[in-house]
């Protein structure tokens, strides 16, 4: 059975289609928008130029879903539509004119779908991980396949880009204004260094762009799941920041559609590193996504039921 995942996020807007057979599930093709949401913005509310565009890349994904015969579609908002005042008229635009049903996820949830995607993955009883985001940014713990740690801020790469910095790259004193936001919002999330976990599970757009980017700068071969250390990380980040307008350069050639992102979201990785003790990062490709499908898909919705039940130590 064919099924679409459609994730709109704050930056990107992209549509999945899964063919699922029992408990197994493959790609059959991925489509994304560079939607940038967050910047329509405004006064907490979502701006008519947001929410049509928002309409008009909708419809062109469902057509997308029609041609290609998909018998289900998913279709959930993060940190693009959580934090808005019209909400709801949003959803029932949408709704309305493209005939696609938008379930929102607050933090809780997102965490829950992200956790779901990492031990798929990784197939691990016990992990730390995070997802970084346009928006927001989620880093969660897990142990003996259940959810037990978790964070949701709205700390994302475009939001920290947009409140913080005025030209291409961050200066010295914009980089600082980042670090210290995202520093304050992992102190108030609590203690993760008590896990005691040397790794780092990355997932989302900016994890993979930085394993692109690093692939890169150092001529490793594309890896599933790709290795850096903390040092590594560091590196990219001095390199592409000496290197100037030759930096801004490679970044074009290579991420265009993440230019003004990258860096920002090179510090937020490397706060979430030091807040965790990790010393390695691995970048992995599943994600709230397919936390998502299996959930709803395969799952049928019983685990997020349960976990909304649970003590969960922070959700917010």
């Amino acid at each position: 059975m064919k099924y679409a995942v459609i994730d709109i996020g704050s930056n990107t807007m992209r549509t999945v289609i899964y063919e699922v057979i029992n408990d197994d599930f493959e790609i059959v093709i991925s489509e994304k928008e560079f939607a940038e949401l967050i910047s329509y913005i405004e006064d907490n509310l979502l701006t008519e130029a947001g929410i049509s565009r928002l309409v008009r890349i909708m419809k062109k994904m469902r057509v997308l879903c029609e041609e290609t015969h998909t018998e289900d579609i998913l279709c959930f908002a993060t940190a693009s539509l959580r934090y808005i005042d019209n909400q709801k008229e949003v959803l029932e635009r949408v709704q309305k004119e493209a005939g696609i049903r938008i379930q929102l996820l607050d933090g809780c949830d997102e965490s829950y779908y992200d956790f779901i995607g990492l031990r798929s993955a990784i197939g691990e009883s016990e992990a730390v991980g995070f997802d970084l985001g346009g928006g927001s940014a989620q880093l969660f713990y897990y142990k003996d396949n259940r959810l037990t740690k978790s964070m949701s801020e709205p700390i994302g790469t475009l939001a920290m880009y947009n409140r913080y910095v005025k030209g291409l790259f961050p200066n010295s004193k914009e980089r600082n204004k980042i670090s210290r936001r995202v520093n304050k919002s992992l102190k108030e999330a609590g203690d993760f260094k008590q896990f005691k976990q040397d790794t780092l599970y990355g997932m989302g757009g900016t994890a993979r762009a930085l394993a692109k980017v690093h692939r890169h700068l150092v001529g490793n071969d594309r890896a599933v799941d790709y290795r850096l250390t903390l040092a590594d990380v560091l590196e990219v980040d001095r390199t592409l920041s000496d290197l100037g307008l030759s930096g801004i350069k490679i970044l074009n050639r290579i991420l265009p559609e993440r230019l003004v992102t990258f860096l920002p979201g090179i510090l937020i990785i490397e706060e979430l590193m030091r807040h965790v003790g990790a010393e390695n990062l691995v970048i992995i490709g599943y994600g709230v996504r397919e936390g998502y499908l299996i959930e709803n898909a395969i799952n049928k919705g019983r685990g997020i039921n349960e976990f909304r039940d649970s003590d969960i130590v922070i959700c917010k």
